[in-house]
């Protein structure tokens, strides 16, 4: 048996807008915490730096997205903001980066 799918027809429809991120009932739209598995994600660190969406990062990684929002003369305010997490953590965070200085270029290998 065959179908001409050629000869169907569609209804298009206007472009939707994105979705606004929001969370089930219950639920937080805050980054989860992976555990460490030894693989450093660069992407997933800007991404998280820059504050654009919650990411999934592991702890090393999200010392790391601290460091560079701190190089690039953000805050613990800022922190908290972009990688969705408390004021107590984002301390810490703080901290933990302040030790480890510059990041550098996560790319250089």
């Amino acid at each position: 048996m065959s179908v001409d799918l050629t000869a169907a027809t569609r209804r298009r429809t206007p472009a939707a807008k994105p979705a606004k991120v929001t969370a089930p009932a219950g639920e937080s739209t805050a980054a989860r915490l992976l555990p460490d598995d030894g693989i450093v994600d660069p992407i997933a660190i800007e991404i998280a730096a820059s504050g654009v969406r919650p990411v999934a990062l592991t702890h090393t990684e999200r010392v790391l997205a601290a460091a560079r929002i701190l190089a690039a003369g953000g805050s613990q305010a800022t922190i908290t903001a972009r990688l969705h997490v408390p004021a107590k953590t984002a301390r810490t965070l703080t901290a933990q980066a302040r030790r480890i200085g510059d990041p550098g270029d996560l790319w250089a290998a």
